[in-house]
């Protein structure tokens, strides 16, 4: 929560002292490879039918969505710069700044430097702490074992480069990210861990705390579309045929 507010402090100052370039990115990164690949919308269509429910809960909290691949290969330590294209009209150039390995190499936090977007004014206000984080990005490198495997898995899950994937092991990806006053949410779309969704996520609408009559407006409506979406699902199981063998 504080560096939530930190960061909030930064963006108001930053608008009250200096114009942002709206340039998606410089003309000399035109030619970069993008992360985020682009699948049919019908694609999308059937993802997003055959996970409504769980993809209803993550899009509520957002303006907009779309369901994509990701070329994991550019998150390599040497992979040189890419573009971050969370959507058609978004994009940031970054490289990788860091790989960290969390729990004994079950996954890994990879930091991003931002080569566009970025801030690069000096302002006592502003700390270089809080300077770096407005100027880099975070995703998480998660690991998970395929069923009915029985390599021992217990060592080393993800290789020295995160694009190379063990055998036995599917590799993906979650986060947030924050590039000023744009959000992403990053998420696995289905249960295959290759198709992603991204997030578009909306001020607005996110959950807060306290007794104020915005506060209690947006719990109040989650509330209720939650309702409605359980209500929903129950209808939905409830119309599926019975599976052979299974009650009557």
């Amino acid at each position: 929560m504080k560096t939530f507010l930190k960061l909030g402090t930064a963006f108001l100052l930053l608008q009250s002292s200096y114009v942002l370039s709206n340039e998606s990115f410089p003309v000399e990164y035109k030619d970069l490879e993008t992360f985020f690949q682009p699948i049919e919308q019908s694609l999308q269509n059937e993802i997003f039918k055959d996970n409504q429910f769980s993809l209803k809960r993550l899009t509520y909290f957002g303006k907009r969505y779309r369901i994509v691949k990701a070329n994991l290969d550019l998150l390599a330590e040497n992979s040189g710069p890419f573009i971050l294209n969370p959507f058609e009209d978004r994009h940031i150039v970054v490289e990788t700044e860091n790989i960290r390995d969390q729990h004994r190499g079950t996954s890994r936090t990879w930091t991003g430097k931002k080569l566009s977007s970025r801030l690069d004014v000096d302002d006592p206000k502003i700390s270089s702490e809080l300077k770096h984080q407005i100027n880099s990005m975070n995703l998480y490198i998660h690991t998970k074992r395929q069923e009915g495997l029985d390599e021992d898995l217990s060592r080393q899950v993800i290789s020295y480069d995160p694009s190379v994937v063990q055998i036995g092991t599917i590799i993906y990806i979650s986060g947030q990210l924050r590039d000023f006053h744009y959000n992403y949410q990053i998420m696995p779309a289905d249960s295959t861990y290759e198709n992603f969704i991204i997030i578009e996520l909306d001020r607005k609408k996110s959950l807060v705390s306290g007794d104020s009559d915005s506060a209690r407006d947006r719990r109040n409506s989650h509330a209720e579309f939650e309702a409605r979406i359980k209500q929903e699902e129950v209808r939905y199981k409830e119309r599926l045929p019975v599976k052979k063998g299974g009650p009557q």
